[in-house]
């Protein structure tokens, strides 16, 4: 008997230790994951433009310390930086006033890399990008403007926009019109000094130049003409790692951009006075100031993503990017 019990226990031994060993087995060959460890940081860059107004009025409100998030704002001057920080993970977010064009252009080259959260833009009624000249220039068409220099926005959305525009009317980028690539801060005064002949650019600029008599428009709102009406050429975006890493922090953020739209648009005459800590803009140029369109994006119809589409398909037929974007997949869904 004694014999037998010891080779009973034996028989136990080895097959919980078999057990053991297969439990073992089965959690090493399982996806490991790291849990999320929730941050109230957030990273937003901007540019100082008029499109960022959603930006700046959360900033004065101080809608994010209500909300108990940690915001570092991050200034950029040309369109491609923003989107480059985002790429990298230097930033999280791009504040409504972001360049579409390149976030497009990044879907193609890093799919599922960014989404968007609101779209920012114009059309005939709503001024917001404009064709200007000199105050006494005597251009009268876009064709006026070969073997001349055309100013634009730093970074290759708007180099895209003034080659599909040109080429409508005739024209080839660099053999016969020369663009120059210019911070917002510079552009009034290379127009002025003769260092550009024409300037492609979005507001407040048009609005500065008519105030200090520098500039007059040779073509209203020619992405809404040229390209797609309305033209969105700004949108607010974010890194979808971020939106994976921080789920909760990434939606308060947005809800927060939401919110600060809705106001805009049921207020807009007061919501601009909160240009003037941001933009080059004093209470007389404010006054007069348009705003663009601002969308959420629970609030985009289908015309806003076939106008977006439009605006996309502009980057493929110019050698940009190889493959079709397709703007309805780059929409953020709650």
């Amino acid at each position: 008997m004694p014999i037998k019990k010891w080779w009973w226990a034996v028989i136990i031994i080895v097959l919980l230790a078999g057990t053991v060993a297969i439990i073992h087995r089965y959690n090493a060959n399982q996806p490991q994951t790291t849990p999320i460890v929730t941050s109230n940081k957030v990273r937003i860059a901007y540019i100082p433009v008029v499109q960022a107004l959603p930006l700046y009025i959360t900033l004065d409100k101080g809608y994010f310390k209500e909300a108990g998030l940690d915001v570092e704002t991050v200034k950029f001057e040309a369109p491609n930086q923003i989107i480059d920080a985002l790429l990298s993970g230097q930033v999280d977010i791009g504040a409504p006033g972001t360049a579409s064009g390149i976030t497009a252009i990044s879907q193609n080259k890093k799919p599922n890399s960014l989404k968007i959260f609101a779209l920012i833009g114009g059309d005939l009624n709503t001024t917001n990008d404009e064709l200007l000249i000199k105050k006494e220039s005597t251009f009268k068409t876009i064709a006026d403007l070969k073997n001349k220099k055309l100013g634009i926005l730093p970074g290759i959305q708007f180099r895209t926009i003034a080659k599909d525009i040109l080429n409508k009317n005739g024209l080839t980028i660099d053999k016969e019109v020369q663009i120059i690539e210019l911070a917002v801060p510079l552009q009034l005064q290379a127009l002025a000094s003769g260092q550009i002949d024409a300037l492609l650019t979005v507001e407040p600029v048009g609005t500065i130049g008519q105030a200090k008599n520098i500039t007059k428009e040779l073509i209203h709102a020619p992405m809404v003409q040229y390209i797609s009406n309305p033209w969105y050429g700004a949108v607010g975006n974010i890194a979808v790692s971020y939106l994976d890493q921080q789920p909760d922090t990434a939606k308060k953020v947005m809800a927060i951009f939401e919110k600060t739209i809705k106001e805009i648009n049921s207020d807009p005459n007061n919501a601009k006075l909160h240009l003037k800590n941001y933009t080059p803009l004093d209470d007389t140029l404010i006054a007069v100031t348009p705003l663009p369109i601002f969308k959420y994006h629970t609030n985009i119809s289908t015309t806003d993503t076939e106008s977006l589409q439009k605006f996309f398909d502009i980057f493929q037929a110019n050698g940009v990017i190889d493959n079709k974007v397709i703007a309805e997949q780059l929409i953020y869904k709650q």
